[in-house]
């Protein structure tokens, strides 16, 4: 038998490197930190994190080759009988405390028991914590450290992220075992009000921060009474097609909050015209600028492990896409979720690599376009017009006209080399992750000269240019729908997602072939899927932790 291993204690790892403060300095505290998504949003926003605090010892490593100006702590935060405990008591005071809690089944231990006792979480010990709590429910209970740190510390500002069905928290509702009734929630954030903090509950989706993945999150920030309240309405501008103008959004419920506390845009809420007070659409960043799209994977015909029956079943449907994209995102196991276009954001990404690209790979179609000049475009050609900042419009064929051009970015050209129409449509990407070599490729020509019949061809790399009320831009494609009618299965190509696209469509600047991102990051695929995974999106935390710092200024 082998030597016992001796049980981890908390442990301390001091500043790598050391701070220079300035007198106005707003510092800052992470718990549950993980791969500092949230550290990296807030000081984005100028605030300075001094300490970190998570019980995975990996993620701890990633945070502070990413931190080094800030101390960790590698501990349980959560249980008082765990041999690597240290309390949230004990971490040092700041202006902000920001957690990212975890997401699912919160325990009713110590809350339930405080709750029915009318006391507080932080006038509450429970020796039977361990005999009585499952690891994972005792996991799920670290919404309560917050309240064990800012009865503490009182920290000006509190900033927590969670899935939306923290609102759900509570014992069960009667005939739905994994629905809470809420009322451990409200408790909850009863205890904040005894503190004299003031709340707002915000539900926002990254894709509309510059994230190509749709991830749909709560946020909820407390502020001291004495602080004058934050500005956290988010107000998108978004095209209103019956104003035939770009407008200020403002967020509106459809629903209203649900049982069962799952909040989904489109679903639950929406964005409306200030104006008219009809839907809009915000634009969304879609899923092409995470991808490495110059690795195609594996011909499906030419793997030695085949795929699975259900996988193999959901990839014959996707088949049916083709028509209209030349790639399409799906769910690896094949029995959950949908698949989508490239043109949409990535699906919400957990802790496991999900995702999975299928694509038809190199084919040969028919003639080239009538008007075409001959250094304009080669065989098997093709590409697609769509709104790539507004995904919800519907995709156009090369061969169809241009919707209503606007006053800002809103279209974008997903084909086989997947260039977009402006760069600055999306967030800063390589460049090559927006090639595909394997795939088909198109041009585009612009009439113009003197006549105003002379043609120039430009490649998918060039920009537009003005876009005038004439018809002087068009794109050229082949005939290679029936090729695509013919495509078999074996003959598609098949891979997952790369760690590096899954963190850049978790919204981190990590390393991608060719291009050296800012995020430093190592180990294995599995570690790092499940780092991006949990992490909260840097672009929504500096957001809201810009207008946390605007507040505190005018304080």
């Amino acid at each position: 038998m082998g030597k016992p291993q001796a049980p981890r204690t908390a442990a301390h790892r001091p500043a790598v490197r050391r701070r220079r403060f300035r007198h106005d300095d707003l510092v800052a505290v992470d718990l549950f930190s993980g791969f500092g998504g949230l550290t990296r949003g807030i000081e984005m926003a100028g605030f300075t994190t001094i300490m970190a605090a998570n019980h995975n010892a990996y993620k701890v490593e990633i945070h502070e080759a990413n931190h080094p100006h800030a101390e960790h702590w590698i501990a349980d935060l959560v249980d008082p009988a765990a041999a690597d405990y240290h309390s949230a008591r004990d971490l040092p005071a700041a202006d902000l405390l920001v957690a990212g809690v975890s997401c699912v089944n919160h325990s009713q231990a110590n809350t339930r028991k405080a709750y029915e006792q009318g006391l507080s979480l932080f006038e509450l010990e429970d020796p039977d914590f361990e005999a009585r709590v499952t690891k994972s429910e005792r996991d799920r209970a670290t919404a309560s450290c917050v309240l064990h740190y800012a009865a503490q510390h009182h920290p000006r500002m509190i900033l927590v992220e969670c899935t939306t069905e923290l609102a759900s928290w509570g014992p069960a509702l009667p005939g739905r075992p994994k629905v809470g009734d809420g009322s451990t929630y409200r408790w909850w954030l009863k205890q904040f009000e005894l503190l004299n903090y003031q709340h707002k509950v915000l539900y926002l989706n990254s894709m509309h921060f510059g994230v190509p993945q749709s991830r749909d999150r709560g946020y909820w920030v407390f502020w001291d009474k004495s602080i004058p309240a934050p500005d956290l309405e988010f107000r998108p501008v978004a095209r209103c097609r019956h104003c035939d103008r770009d407008v200020e959004s403002v967020w509106s419920w459809k629903t209203g909050l649900p049982a069962t506390g799952s909040v989904r845009y489109g679903q639950q809420y929406e964005y409306r015209c200030t104006s008219c007070h009809r839907p809009v659409a915000p634009p969304a960043t879609p899923s092409v600028a995470a991808l490495d799209l110059s690795v195609l994977g594996t011909r499906i015909g030419d793997r030695t492990r085949p795929l699975a029956a259900s996988t193999t079943a959901r990839a014959q449907r996707c088949l049916q896409r083709f028509g209209e994209f030349p790639a399409v995102l799906m769910p690896a196991k094949g029995v959950h979720g949908s698949e989508r276009p490239l043109g949409q954001p990535l699906p919400t990404q957990t802790s496991q690599q999900e995702a999975a690209i299928l694509s038809t790979g190199t084919l040969a179609a028919g003639p080239r376009h009538a008007g075409a000049t001959q250094s304009a475009t080669a065989d098997g050609e093709k590409a697609l017009l769509l709104a790539i900042d507004n995904f919800q419009g519907g995709p156009r064929g090369a061969n169809e006209p241009f919707p209503t051009q606007g006053g800002s970015e809103t279209m974008g050209l997903l084909s086989a080399e997947a260039q977009l129409l402006r760069a600055e449509a999306l967030p800063p990407a390589p460049a090559e992750a927006m090639q595909l070599p394997g795939l088909l490729l198109s041009d585009w020509y612009k009439r113009n000269g003197s006549t105003g019949n002379e043609t120039a061809p430009h490649p998918l790399t060039d920009p537009v240019g003005t876009l005038t009320t004439h018809d002087t831009t068009a794109l050229l494609t082949a005939r290679w729908r029936a090729a695509l009618s013919e495509l078999s299965l074996e003959d598609c190509y098949f891979r997952m997602l790369r760690e590096y696209e899954i963190g850049r469509g978790c919204g981190f600047d990590v390393d991608f072939p060719g291009y050296q991102g800012s995020f430093i990051v190592w180990g294995s695929a599995r570690n790092q899927t499940d780092g991006f995974g949990n992490a909260v999106s840097p672009q929504v935390g500096a957001w809201i932790g810009s207008r946390l710092r605007a507040a505190l200024h005018r304080a």
